[in-house]
């Protein structure tokens, strides 16, 4: 397994971003003298982290690297910030289209990764679950699979918060974010109206703890997929909006991916 971690230059945000990039090459045992060839161009996962997090982040609170290298595929990990993954026109830090599109661009010319649809997948935690929904189906045609680990879907709620000094629910915060909060809803930041206005919608994987405070949001979308005949894995668990869950639920992600 090889482990990149270094700094990009991208367009979508005029600035230099630190990325981690997980490859399944290099895979020799030592103690047993083999090693294991995984064929190249690499499928690949964009992981999307947290709020709060940075592109480090998985590496320190998972074991998603040892994960990657047994199950033969690559992962991008991207700088997100606290972008909420979608396109700041004022900052001109559009994050959606550097996540969705320019990061592949990037990657697949650096790095020996797949450039089918079929092979790369975009997954994330929390803010970076409704950041892979959001930038799965906005930019569909680049990915097959959409994984959501207790997905901060939380565009419904937003223009109803007041000002207040935690970030989680400071009205101001999300403006920044998002803009004018009474326009996000049924625009291309809204989750729903994505679904309802995208050809060829990737599949989709759900999981949240039932003690998590987002649980009931995800069950919410979870109904509102099925009502539009959208087939969705949700796997609903004891557990909390921790990174213990997110490490065992990411696995079974990828688990579910066309690997071999």
């Amino acid at each position: 397994m090889v482990l990149f971690r270094g700094d990009i230059k991208c367009k979508s945000l005029q600035r230099r971003t630190s990325i981690s990039v997980i490859l399944p090459a290099d895979n020799i045992h030592f103690l047993n003298d083999s090693e294991d060839i995984v064929p190249k161009p690499y499928k690949t996962l964009y992981l999307l982290h947290g709020l709060y997090g940075s592109d480090d982040i998985f590496l320190a609170n998972t074991s998603i690297q040892k994960f990657a290298e047994d199950h033969g595929i690559a992962i991008v990990i991207p700088c997100g910030e606290n972008s909420f993954y979608v396109d700041n026109k004022n900052a001109h830090a559009y994050y959606g289209e550097y996540v969705g599109q320019e990061l592949l661009d990037i990657t697949r010319n650096i790095f020996p990764l797949s450039t089918k649809r079929e092979d790369t997948y975009i997954a994330g935690f929390s803010m970076g679950g409704y950041g892979a929904i959001r930038n799965g189906l906005k930019y569909s045609k680049n990915f097959s699979k959409i994984g959501m680990i207790s997905a901060a879907l939380i565009t419904d709620d937003i223009v109803h918060y007041a000002d207040d000094s935690n970030v989680l629910k400071s009205k101001s915060f999300y403006e920044s974010c998002f803009g004018d909060l009474d326009k996000v809803k049924n625009s291309d930041m809204d989750p729903k109206y994505l679904i309802e206005n995208t050809d060829n919608i990737p599949d989709i994987f759900m999981a949240c703890g039932s003690d998590d405070f987002l649980f009931d949001k995800n069950v919410g979308f979870c109904e509102f997929l099925k009502s539009k005949d959208i087939d969705v894995e949700f796997i609903q668990s004891p557990g909390e909006h921790t990174w213990e869950f997110c490490d065992k639920h990411v696995k079974e992600f990828i688990k579910t991916l066309n690997l071999k």
